[in-house]
């Protein structure tokens, strides 16, 4: 393979990478933690929504816990989609280990 169509192939390829994640980061990520709270994002981590399945948590004296609670569904969803994200990578990787 000359090196014209070795660059025509990683770019194909980086387009088609490009292309998945453009989907992935449209592709929605949910958490329920505590069964008290349902926190969606995007991939690309902007905000969908937040639930309160648990409606006496929105009492006063619960502000802190429903701040952890919050947190640790934002750092699960966050990790699920890094998981994604990898993924992703690793199918488009290069023999050799090279990317693009």
């Amino acid at each position: 393979m000359n090196m014209q169509q070795m660059v025509q192939a990683m770019q194909k390829t980086q387009r088609m990478y490009e292309k998945e994640h453009a989907i992935l980061e449209q592709k929605e990520f949910s958490y329920t933690a505590n069964s008290a709270i349902k926190l969606t994002l995007k991939g690309d981590m902007s905000f969908v929504s937040l639930e309160f399945l648990e409606p006496s948590m929105l009492e006063e004296d619960n502000a802190e816990m429903i701040a952890d609670i919050i947190k640790i569904a934002y750092e699960e969803i966050r990790n699920q989609i890094l998981d994604e994200e990898d993924k992703l990578a690793e199918k488009f990787k290069t023999p050799g280990g090279l990317g693009f």
